[in-house]
Parts: C-alpha cells; structure tokens; sequence
C-alpha cells in the first residue's frame, strides 16, 4: 500500500513538475530565432503526387531517384514530345514491381498533371545554330516556360514548384514572375549541390567523411558562387580558427583552389558526357525527400531575397533555408565577413543583369 502511495504522489507530480515556473523544458522563444526569417504565406502540406516537366537527361533521372526512393507513387512525366515521355513512363511501369508498385503516367498536353503536389521543371532549350550563347538559350526557355508554366499553376495551384532549368537563379525568377507564385512555393535546388561539392573537397582534404563537414555556398548557382569559409567546421571546430589565411591572404595551404572546383564541377563532368543529369537528379531528391519528411532540412536553395544578408532587390539566389513540406519556411542570415558579404552582393548583381535582360 505503501509503495502504491508513492507512485501516485510521483505520477501526479510529474505535470506539475514540467509547468512549474521555470521548470519548462523548452523556452518561449531563443535568441536563436532572430537568424531564423519566416516567409509570412507559408503553409505546410503533403506529397503524393508529383510531376516531372522534361524527360529529357535530368527529368529521367530524377524521376528515377524519386521512384527508387519510394518518395511518391504518383508520379508524372510530362513532354512536349509525348512519345519519348510515354516510353520513358513505360519503361519505369514495366518495372514497377521492384518501385513499390508506383503509377508512373506520361503526359504531352499538362492534363495528366493535375493537383499536382510537387512540379519539378527541367525543361529547357541548349545553345544551338549560329547563337549558341548562354543569354540566346536562356530567352528560347523563357518562351517554354511562357506557354508551359500558366497551364501548369492552373492545374496545379497548390503546388510547390522545384525549377532545375537552366540558368536556374534567373529561370526561377522568371517561373515566379510568370506563373505569380509566392516565393516560398517556387524554388531552385541552386547552391545545394555546390554545397555538397565544397563539403566534399574539403573532406577530401581532411580525410573525413563528408557528411561530417558542415558549411554553406551561397549566391549564384554558377561563377559567382561564394563559399562561405567562415562558417566551416567538423566535430566543433570551426576551419578558419586552426588554418592561417584559409582560402585568403597568402594562403599557404592552398585552400582557395577549392573555390574554383565547386563552381566548375559539372563543367568537368559536361565536358565528356555532354551534360550532367545525376548530381543534379539525386540534388532534387535530396530536397523533395526533405518535404516528405517531418521536419524538413536546411540546404542552400534559391528564391527571392529582397531584405536578407543585405540585398536590397527582388533577386533569386541561395541562401540557407528550412525546406519543409509546403516549401521554403525560413531563410537563415549567416553571419558573414566583409569580403564574403562584398561576394555576396556582386553574386546578387550579376543575377541582376541577368533578370532585367530577361524584359518580363
């Protein structure tokens, strides 16, 4: 009886115990909070269907990675050539067996596309003919997206779209401008994969495993990428307090050829196979399954930063984000140095020009 009396004093004292004044295991609100910005319109949902525009080399390879990671059983693979999306949908549903029996649906008109949850837009015109420059392919995918997107948004107007066309900073701007999408729901994977490639090299180096490293590139996803070498660490100790001159200044270590290999990697890759489609795929992925889970991740993804790390316009770039089921629903403010600040800003600049030659 005696025992009985104890465990009921402690059963009832127990709640008691965890709203005392004090006592709570959580606070109100950290300090914390304040590096953290809220986008105002975001809401949280689920992902069971998604569609994949463009079954071209990337499109087929992230549709890939998404079946083989059991993320949806839904899946679209949308073309304006529908025989090569219809042999692609059925090359995945001849095997659908071994995807966990997922329904795989081409599609050539958008129509298939329908409440779509995720909308991931790969599609996208190459240099070609006597104009083969960058500012020439990127005006022939803004009239895809032109006639493509305003379907899609229709019928799909609570979707979050991933756009992974290139230039992808400038190609999501013009996604957000055509399709009038909240900046929380129409994103790029942007510096996610130069971040995996910087946490690499850098492991590479100290010969730990990479998921070890913890660090950030931010800005462009392209030549004026700027990795943030202050903000290193593995197991605690931050980089740039053991390493004298890190990637800066004399730099006897020679860290700041790293710098030159993240944005250059899939130029290495292009050069042999003619373009890249498995990084890029499994970067997707990687932020897709992020939405499919509970609580999300922070990568490096790129949207809207008008009011953030100092940049006064309405330009798409990467900066650390808690993607979520629903999208984007924080920015993270690194603390920056001067010069990494300075990099920053001319990365914005650059993405600047490209926007306005755009004339949306």
């Amino acid at each position: 009886m005696a025992l009985r009396q104890q465990i009921l004093k402690m059963v009832n004292f127990l709640p008691t115990m965890g709203n005392s004044k004090g006592m709570s295991s959580k606070p109100d609100k950290s300090s914390f909070a304040k590096s953290m910005k809220p986008l105002k319109e975001f809401k949280r949902s689920r992902i069971p269907k998604i569609s994949v525009v463009g079954a071209g080399q990337v499109g087929t390879a992230i549709s890939c990675m998404l079946l083989l990671r059991n993320l949806t059983k839904n899946l679209v693979i949308l073309d304006i050539n529908y025989e090569l999306a219809k042999a692609e949908a059925l090359d995945f549903q001849q095997a659908s067996a071994f995807l966990n029996d997922a329904r795989v649906v081409p599609c050539g008109d958008g129509a298939n596309s329908k409440n779509s949850d995720v909308v991931i837009l790969t599609a996208g015109a190459r240099p070609s003919g006597k104009d083969r420059s960058r500012l020439a392919a990127m005006k022939k995918t803004i009239e895809i997206l032109k006639e493509a997107v305003p379907k899609l948004v229709k019928l799909s107007p609570n979707a979050t779209f991933i756009v992974i066309s290139n230039p992808a900073d400038v190609m999501t701007y013009a996604v957000q401008r055509i399709g009038k999408l909240p900046k929380h729901r129409c994103f790029t994977t942007g510096c996610h994969l130069d971040t995996v490639r910087f946490r690499n090299l850098i492991a590479d180096r100290l010969r730990v495993p990479p998921s070890q490293v913890h660090g950030y590139v931010i800005g462009e996803h392209g030549a004026s990428a700027v990795p943030v070498w202050s903000s290193v660490s593995i197991a605690g100790i931050r980089l740039n307090d053991v390493v004298k001159s890190l990637a800066c200044g004399d730099d006897p270590e020679n860290w700041a050829e790293i710098n030159g290999q993240v944005t250059t990697g899939g130029l290495a890759v292009a050069k042999t196979k003619g373009y890249t489609n498995w990084a890029v795929a499994l970067t997707c992925t990687d932020i897709v399954q992020a939405m499919c889970g509970g609580k999300g991740k922070v990568a490096s993804v790129g949207t809207d930063m008008q009011g953030l790390n100092g940049i006064k316009d309405h330009v798409v770039l990467s900066l650390p984000c808690l993607v979520t089921a629903g999208g984007i629903s924080h920015v993270f403010e690194l603390p920056l140095t001067d010069v990494e600040q300075g990099k920053l800003l001319a990365s914005a600049n650059v993405l600047l020009e490209a926007q306005c030659s755009l004339n949306l």
